[in-house]
This record gives C-alpha cells, sequence and structure tokens, in this order.
C-alpha cells in the first residue's frame, strides 16, 4: 500500500511539474522593442492636408526611433530633421503607443499619437492628431558589434 501512495505521489509530482513548464510556455511575452530603427512615413487619410503634409511635419526626409527600455519602463526617441526628443512609452504585449508634443504653426503644442505593432523587426502603425493621420513603418537597424 505504502508503494503505491509512492507511486501516485511521484505521478502528481511529475504531472505538475509538466503543467507548470507547459503554462510558462504559454505566457506571453513582452516583445522586443527595444534598439535603433529606421522609420518613413507615408501619406494619411487626409490627403496631405492638416498638420503635417508635404515637408513640414511628419512625412519627408530621414526619421528614426531609438527604443530603450529600464524596467518595465520604455522611452521612445524620435529623431527628424527638427531635432530629437524622448517620449515615456506604453508597451502591451507587442503593440507600443506614445504621445508627442509638436509646436503647431498657430504656437500652440499639439500632441501627436502614435500607435504601433511588432511583427519580426518591423514596427508598423499610425501616427495622428485631429484630422491629420498617418501610417508609419519602421524596420528594425542592424545591431553594431
Amino acid at each position: 500500500m505504502q508503494k503505491f501512495r509512492a507511486g501516485f505521489a511521484v505521478f502528481y509530482v511529475i504531472a505538475f511539474l509538466l503543467l507548470s513548464v507547459t503554462v510558462l510556455r504559454a505566457a506571453p511575452q513582452d516583445a522586443s522593442f527595444v534598439g535603433s530603427w529606421a522609420m518613413t512615413v507615408t501619406g494619411g487619410e487626409d490627403g496631405g492636408q492638416g498638420g503635417g503634409g508635404g515637408n513640414r511635419g511628419g512625412g519627408g526626409g530621414a526619421q528614426s526611433l531609438t527604443i530603450t527600455q529600464d524596467g518595465d519602463k520604455f522611452k521612445v526617441s524620435h529623431k527628424t530633421r527638427r531635432g530629437e526628443n524622448a517620449y515615456d512609452a506604453t508597451v502591451s504585449g507587442n503593440t507600443i503607443s506614445w504621445t508627442e508634443e509638436r509646436p503647431g504653426r498657430d504656437g500652440n503644442t499639439r500632441k501627436v499619437q502614435f500607435k504601433a505593432t511588432l511583427t519580426g523587426d518591423t514596427l508598423k502603425g499610425t501616427m495622428g492628431a485631429g484630422q491629420f493621420n498617418r501610417e508609419f513603418t519602421a524596420k528594425r537597424s542592424a545591431q553594431a558589434n
């Protein structure tokens, strides 16, 4: 009888360990956003009108993103021909989002919201403020050794 109980105990321990490994493998992991990204902005739904069309703001020229992580906090540094600024970002699964503050033509500050999904080494997303809306793609830059 004691041998029988020991056999069941071993069976339950092994079953528990296998179940634990399965659960840990199935748990979603945050995607790896950290790194440097070459960004391309494409036309928006508004045909380039309304605060970012042409070469005035969101489109045109080389842009880059550098995403860093410190613990559970993410930061996006966005470099455009106008300069470089860093913003706090939120990551959930394979999605990252952040809000940038930019000077408007009227002298007031406007908020531009960014949201992108990571697939492999590509970020694909949207940026927008009010009627201004554009899509962007960012490709992960090769790591320097």
